[in-house]
């Protein structure tokens, strides 16, 4: 008790001890209570370092995608690609894309311009092209500056050396066209045609030949050289003359003119008829026939006969292009000339089927005049143009088969009765005759 006064006297309240054992701590929560009141300092500190480390995980992946974007940006930065066209002496360039995830966005928002160097006016590609053509000058170098504006700029320069133009030096006609010369090798065109009609050829590298056609050619050569340079020449290549076809020949001395056509089955009876009586025959021989039987027609023409041409195998020759129908004439003809001493000057076309284009080939073939007919002889009778008895100036047409012989006697009879001549065949024979205007109908 007497501590409990003094302490009361001297005006201070009494510090508090320890509580005994087993008494609850003022201030605290009894076991199972509820916390409440303030948290300990610990307590407190641990949201902060959560949310800080939250942080920093939102701007490292802030970086990572920052970074992610910009690799990806740069790995799609545009590519350039360019070429030359010696033809139009122009260059293209063109922007393609990159090969990352937003190439093609980049792509999207690139603008292309190109300048020649010294230039301050660029050539601009339109608005959503990617491409543009600029104009160079040719047998020049010339140095181009392409710029590329947008997410990845860059530019770039191009050297570009063009080759010299392609220059026409002579144009000239020559017996078989027109020949042009140029400043540089030519590229030839296989099977080319001018005006629809007359073969391009390439005698040298910087030549170029227009062979003459059966119409006249008015038109221009539009010539490519080997380094992609363009040139064109205006040509005029005049026709290739044509030979005449005709039915009828000279009615002097009232002559008559037999003719035979293919040659595939010779008559021993007819050679002994020209033999006998120096009868003048024509032969018009396919060369496929008269090579069969050369020794035959060696006698024939030893015994007076003439030989034409009636083409290598016997083809419808209007159906022929002008090259064609010449090598059927001039095949054949160099071939009965080597094996029978003679270049045979008269052709007959098969069918007696002809136009200009026949002529034409004719005339290119060596030929100076083509044959028709005005009868025929056919198992002993004797069809006229007009269905009328022979005339003098009629030429008279047979064939080569089984039986020839017996059809010569009885067409020699009709000849004389009407007191006509069997007469030779030749170029001259066709002094002052209309030449045939149509085809003919035969074989």
């Amino acid at each position: 008790m007497t501590s409990t006064a003094e302490a009361a006297g001297t005006g201070q309240e009494p510090r508090p001890g320890p509580p005994p054992p087993g008494e609850p701590v003022p201030g605290q929560p009894l076991p199972g209570q509820p916390t409440g009141g303030r948290r300990p300092p610990s307590a407190r500190r641990r949201p902060l370092v959560v949310a800080a480390a939250a942080g920093l995980v939102v701007v490292g992946l802030a970086v990572a995608w920052m970074g992610q974007r910009a690799e990806a940006i740069a790995s799609g930065k545009p590519g350039l690609v360019w070429a030359l066209s010696p033809a139009s002496n122009t260059v293209t360039v063109r922007l393609t894309a990159g090969s990352g995830p937003q190439a093609r966005q980049v792509l999207a928002h690139s603008r292309l311009s190109v300048a020649e160097a010294g230039t301050r006016h660029p050539e601009k590609a339109p608005a959503g092209s990617r491409k543009i053509r600029v104009p160079v000058p040719p047998g020049k170098r010339t140095q181009l500056m392409v710029r590329v504006s947008g997410p990845q700029p860059f530019q770039r320069a191009l050297t570009v050396t063009v080759p010299p133009p392609l220059r026409i030096l002579a144009v000239r006609r020559g017996p078989h066209g027109v020949l042009v010369s140029a400043s540089s090798p030519l590229r030839g065109q296989a099977g080319e045609l001018l005006c629809g009609t007359d073969k391009v050829s390439f005698p040298a590298a910087t030549q170029a030949a227009v062979a003459k056609s059966p119409e006249r050619c008015r038109g221009r050569l539009r010539l490519t050289a080997r380094d992609g340079e363009r040139a064109v020449a205006r040509v005029t290549v005049p026709s290739l003359p044509e030979i005449p076809l005709y039915a009828f020949a000279s009615p002097a001395g009232r002559a008559v003119y037999i003719t035979v056509d293919d040659g595939w089955t010779p008559s021993a009876q007819v050679l002994t008829i020209m033999r006998r009586t120096h009868l003048p025959v024509t032969a018009f021989l396919i060369a496929q026939a008269a090579e069969r039987n050369l020794p035959y027609w060696r006698a024939f023409a030893a015994a007076g006969g003439t030989i034409g041409d009636h083409t290598v195998s016997h083809p419808v020759m209007t159906k022929l292009t002008l090259t064609q129908a010449a090598t059927q004439w001039g095949q054949a003809r160099e071939s009965l000339g080597r094996w029978f001493g003679r270049l045979p000057v008269l052709g007959r076309p098969p069918y007696g089927a002809f136009n200009p284009t026949v002529e034409a080939a004719g005339y290119r073939g060596g030929l100076t005049t083509l044959v028709g007919w005005s009868a025929t002889m056919t198992a002993n009778h004797i069809q006229t143009w007009n269905g009328k008895r022979l005339e003098a100036g009629e030429i008279v047409l047979l064939h080569w088969v089984p039986g020839l012989g017996h059809e010569m006697v009885t067409l020699l009879k009709a000849i004389h009765a009407a007191h006509l001549t069997p007469a030779a065949l030749t170029s001259a024979s066709f002094t002052g005759i209309a030449p045939q205007q149509r085809s003919l109908d035969g074989d």
